[in-house]
Order: C-alpha cells, then structure tokens, then sequence
C-alpha cells in the first residue's frame, strides 16, 4: 500500500534534535552532570562500609568459634567472601579488626570534637561528645562479643587497649591541645579527658553487665554521681591542700 504524502512528512522528515525539559535551565543541568560524580562516590563509599562491616563480625564469629590467636586472616577472608587483599585494604591487625565496632564510632566523636567551639570550656566539650557517643548506642551483641574474645585471651588485654580505647584518648588529647582559644595545661587536658573517658568505660560495663536498656541514660547516671560527689567531698580538702601550697610560693618570691 503506497502511503499519504502526509504520513511521508511526518514519519520520513529528518528529526531534530531533542531539547532540554521544559524548565530546565542550563545551570540545573551542569549540576545534574556535576553531582553523578558525587553520586558514584557515595556509593563507593556505602559499598566500603559494608564490606568491611561484614569482614568485621565475620572475624568476631571466627574468634569466638576458633580463638583469636588461631583464627588467620585467610580463614577471615574465605568466611566473608573477600580476598585477602581486601581485608589488609580496610585493616593493619587482627586486633583492629576485633575491635572496628568501636573505632567507627571513636572517628565519629573525633570529628564532633573538632566542630566544637574551640574557646568552650573541656569538661563541656568532652561530656558532649561522649554522650553523642552513648547516644548513638553500640551493638549490644558485638559489644558482648568482643569482651568475651578479650575476656578468653588474657594476653589480648595489653595489646587491645593500645589499638582501642588508650589510642583514642591520645588522639582526644592531641585534638584539645590544637584547639585556638585559651591555652589549657597539659595536666588539665590529660586530667579531664581520663575523667570523662572514666565515665563512658563505666557506663558501658553496666549497660553490658546489668543489661540496661539505655547506654546514655548509663553516662547520664554515671556522670552525675561522679559530679555531684566530687563536688562535694573534695571542694575543702582542695582548698585545704591549695592554700599551705601558694602561701610557700609566696614565701619562695620572697
């Protein structure tokens, strides 16, 4: 059947080239372009995250099963599926495998310190960022977990507490010496950041011990026993030790 002159025209006739939506202007265009790139990474970075989650509680079932010292970084790897490259990509150690639970939240609180305003004052710095920390909760299961693979090597202790908790407080106590603002002590820098980290490590035994229901009502309980107390008890034995002190350092000017 030979077609209509008009059917030729309209289905035959070169076609131009398509436009932008309606609306859409060049600039919202560019951005759409310019935020793919933004997109992939997010991805990427998901992708990571999940990966190294899984080698991570893979390995913590392979501790608790075999032992830490027994369990291999390719029996890790054949359990999650990866290979060995991919488990030295996110981890140095075994030990910081153990303890990445804790670590990814630890970078978490570094960070919200950093943001802090530098000229506030370090107890209130320190208390806000590790209750954020207690509020954020951990895996109840995971944190059980690690303590018992501590709790069944002995020899573990020394080495995860200079992966772990003390390395972080290093870290802290390096942050709070960079901040602008008023120049703090040294002393007063180390002192307040063991107390405050004294509080969490405590509001963790009994949130894990006793089964609480809540790791940051455990911190809120914790710190304000230990303030209030302190308060207190120790207000007239440090002014009691203060003052015989500066009246010798009066006398030494002399």
């Amino acid at each position: 059947m030979i077609r209509g002159s008009n059917w030729i025209r309209i289905h035959l006739a070169p076609r131009r080239p398509s436009r932008a939506p309606q609306g859409a202007s060049l600039g919202a265009i560019s951005r759409s372009v310019q935020s793919a790139p933004v997109l992939e990474k997010l991805l990427r970075d998901r992708k990571m995250q999940a990966t190294r989650a899984r080698i991570a509680e893979t390995a913590l079932d392979l501790f608790l099963t075999r032992g830490f010292a027994d369990t291999t970084i390719d029996q890790i790897a054949a359990a999650a599926g990866v290979g060995r490259r991919t488990i030295f990509r996110h981890f140095a150690t075994k030990e910081a495998i153990l303890l990445d639970h804790l670590v990814v939240r630890q970078e978490v609180a570094l960070r919200r310190l950093l943001e802090r305003p530098p000229c506030e004052p370090l107890l209130e710095s320190l208390h806000a960022v590790l209750r954020e920390l207690a509020e954020q909760g951990y895996d109840r299961r995971l944190l059980a977990q690690i303590r018992a693979v501590i709790e069944s090597e002995p020899r573990l202790e020394g080495q995860v507490l200079s992966v772990g908790s003390r390395a972080f407080q290093y870290r802290v106590i390096a942050a709070l010496q960079s901040r602008d603002g008023e120049r703090r002590s040294l002393l007063e820098i180390h002192a307040a950041t063991l107390m405050t980290f004294a509080w969490f490590t405590t509001a963790a035994d009994i949130y894990l011990i006793e089964g609480r229901p809540s790791l940051v009502e455990c911190f809120d309980e914790v710190a304000a026993t230990c303030l209030s107390g302190s308060a207190d008890l120790l207000a007239d034995r440090v002014a009691s030790v203060r003052a015989p002190r500066a009246r010798e350092r009066r006398l030494g000017r002399r």
